[in-house]
């Protein structure tokens, strides 16, 4: 256990992203409606997202669509929002409680997929 906090801990330490990471403090988590419409939809095809980014407002939700022939994942690089599944079809969805800048990609092909979601 203590193995596994500990190569959490420093893979979120030692990312070198340089992106913008939401304060978990700060969120509003169990505030956020999580039912109602996606405030944006990205598709994940075969080796990218459409659109790569998107902006929604603090406790927006957005949905992954997955149409691909191979499979794909949402992984934040940053560990502050879940990953998705890995699949090439289904849906994954998520409401981001805290304004800042969340970057991802695929769990499979890196930083070669990349999205992003800012939330303002």
């Amino acid at each position: 256990m203590r193995l596994l906090i500990l190569c959490v801990l420093g893979a979120v330490a030692c990312n070198g992203s340089g992106d913008n990471m939401a304060v978990p403090a700060a969120d509003l988590r169990g505030q956020c409606p999580t039912n109602g419409a996606p405030a944006a939809n990205v598709t994940v095809v075969d080796d990218q997202y459409q659109p790569q980014a998107v902006t929604v407002p603090v406790c927006g939700k957005v949905r992954w669509t997955f149409q691909a022939a191979g499979k794909h994942g949402v992984y934040p690089w940053d560990m502050n929002f879940p990953a998705s599944p890995i699949m090439s079809q289904g849906v994954f969805e998520y409401v981001f409680p805290a304004a800042g800048t969340y970057s991802y990609g695929c769990a499979i092909h890196g930083r070669m997929m990349p999205g992003s979601v800012t939330v303002r």
